[in-house]
């Protein structure tokens, strides 16, 4: 009996361990065939990332504008469903917030994306607003307001019963992008900041 247990705490163990370890390619939530399209949707940050080569086995098409606003991301969205994709990965409302862009607008523009992605009958994946790192000017009162936004987007997304993907929890610290992810304008991503992006993707894929 003694060894019995020994034996199930074992196993226990080595299940949760397995569970705990996360990443790209193999290890996530990605069943997702070939013939499913997937759509990264949102602004240069989306559009600069090598989506093809870090999902290989999927279609990914990639609907980011360089310089797009929340506003920008709505009045396309037609376009994009048009596509007939199976999921749509958002992210959006880092441009409004440099700008001056309120964040209730920018948040309402996004819930607006959800809903109709939603009642187009896609899968809505919808990604926190990356945080700027701590070099970039005014880091500190935009950071401030990616916080308010995020807070209202998680809350949106889970209560529209869609996935709500929390990069920041695992690539920034202390309210700022960890540099090791930033190109040098702190801004937009290097290949480190693409790959972490897309082994957290790639857990939160159906």
């Amino acid at each position: 009996m003694k060894m019995r247990l020994i034996i199930i705490l074992v196993l226990a163990l080595a299940l949760g361990l397995a569970g705990a370890c996360g990443g790209g390619g193999g290890g996530g939530g990605n069943t997702l065939g070939p013939d499913d399209i997937i759509i990264m949707y949102g602004n240069s940050i989306t559009h600069r990332g090598p989506w093809a080569g870090l999902f290989p086995n999927n279609t990914i098409l990639n609907y980011g504008v360089d310089g797009d606003t929340t506003s920008g991301m709505l009045s396309r969205l037609n376009t994009a469903l048009a596509q007939n994709p199976r999921v749509i990965c958002v992210m959006g409302g880092i441009n409004d917030i440099i700008r001056g862009v309120s964040v209730s607008t920018a948040f309402n523009n996004l819930r607006q994306i959800l809903i109709r992605s939603k009642a187009a009958g896609v899968t809505v994946i919808m990604e926190s607003t990356l945080h700027t790192g701590s070099g970039y000017p005014n880091s500190f009162t935009i950071n401030q307001k990616v916080v308010q936004l995020n807070a209202q987007l998680s809350a949106m997304t889970i209560a529209q019963g869609q996935t709500w993907l929390d990069l920041n929890s695992s690539m920034a610290k202390d309210g700022y992008l960890q540099i090791q992810y930033l190109l040098s304008d702190n801004l937009h991503l290097n290949t480190d900041g693409y790959q972490a992006w897309a082994a957290r993707l790639n857990d939160a894929l159906p």
